[in-house]
């Protein structure tokens, strides 16, 4: 059954001048954390949500209730390539006339899924999967589903890429560029030491877990690149993290060692999930994640993850891979 479109949330104030602006989504988390931050000349808008009719509705309302023209932006942060947070800017910067700033570690993460590589990563993704135990069926319907993201994310905005360490104003204060791969190739978080407020989107979420997962082309060990993400976030000092679905973070370090600690639990479980002549990715998958009741896309983020938990654990000697399967050393 096809749930009920999440209904409209207004924009509420998070800290002085930062707006936090909830953005429908069509997929199970609802809604996507984007974020208004006021300047004394205009407006940072940061994260987009999907091109889609949520998107198209919530945007005009959310910047009317603070009157905020479409002109008052100034800027658009992109903070990472997934399509709920990137799939808005291109019509959101034709609305705006605004520039559009992505990580640049994360420019060819974007060009790869949303670019002159999108047509290929469906294909890819298909022959990943497939090649990991998953049935044939399943495979083609994951591959075929990150096609139909593509529509979603058009047009496609003009990026400014900005580099890792550097400092970007938003709104009235000053932010740190901070790459933090792991949840994404090149995602970053921005950090304003004044305020010790932390811009963490997806990097850190409460009471879920940020996937970390392995796609085609990505870098060789995401589950070691969050881990260490989350070692350098933990130790910034921030009194508060704005993230990007569900509830703020006031105790961040706190948080980091609870995400990590799931991951060393899910470390294990997947070890225990091996038979012991070796199991392939999907079938250790389906004995971890409720498989059956698990919509497309949550299907494609709980093989994914499965594998960045096997790539982690073969790296680190605790398991090693013949052909296809799994083996636990």
């Amino acid at each position: 059954m096809q749930a009920d479109p999440p209904p409209y949330r207004p924009p509420t104030e998070v800290a002085p001048g930062i707006y936090q602006v909830p953005i429908p989504i069509p997929i199970p988390l609802r809604y996507v954390n984007c974020y208004l931050l006021r300047g004394p000349s205009g407006w940072t808008l940061v994260d987009t949500g999907f091109h889609d009719d949520l998107a198209r509705a919530a945007w005009p309302r959310a910047l009317a209730e603070l009157a905020i023209r479409p002109q008052d932006i100034q800027q658009i942060l992109l903070t990472h390539y997934h399509p709920d947070h990137v799939g808005a800017a291109g019509w959101l910067q034709q609305l705006t006339g605004a520039p559009a700033y992505l990580p640049e570690p994360e420019v060819e993460q974007f060009d790869r899924f949303w670019g002159d590589g999108a047509a290929t990563i469906g294909p890819r993704l298909t022959a990943l999967f497939a090649a990991e135990g998953m049935d044939e069926e399943n495979a083609r319907a994951v591959g075929q589903h990150h096609l139909r993201q593509l529509e979603r994310v058009k047009p496609l905005p003009e990026i400014r890429p900005l580099p890792d360490g550097s400092r970007i104003t938003l709104g009235g204060a000053e932010y740190e560029v901070i790459w933090t791969p792991g949840h994404s190739d090149g995602l970053a978080v921005f950090w304003n030491p004044a305020d010790a407020i932390l811009l963490a989107n997806d990097m850190l979420l409460a009471k879920i877990t940020p996937n970390v997962s392995i796609w085609p082309g990505c870098r060789p060990n995401p589950l070691a690149d969050y881990l260490a993400s989350l070692k350098r976030v933990s130790a910034l000092g921030a009194r508060l993290a704005l993230t990007g679905h569900r509830s703020l973070i006031h105790d961040v370090a706190g948080r980091a060692a609870e995400i990590a600690a799931h991951h060393a639990d899910r470390l294990a479980k997947v070890e225990r999930a091996a038979d012991p002549g070796g199991s392939t990715a999907w079938e250790i998958c389906q004995r971890i994640f409720p498989v059956a009741g698990l919509t497309l896309h949550q299907l494609r983020f709980a093989m994914a993850e499965t594998l960045a938990h096997l790539v982690y654990l073969c790296a680190e000697g605790r398991m090693r891979k013949e052909g296809a399967r799994y083996l636990v050393v």
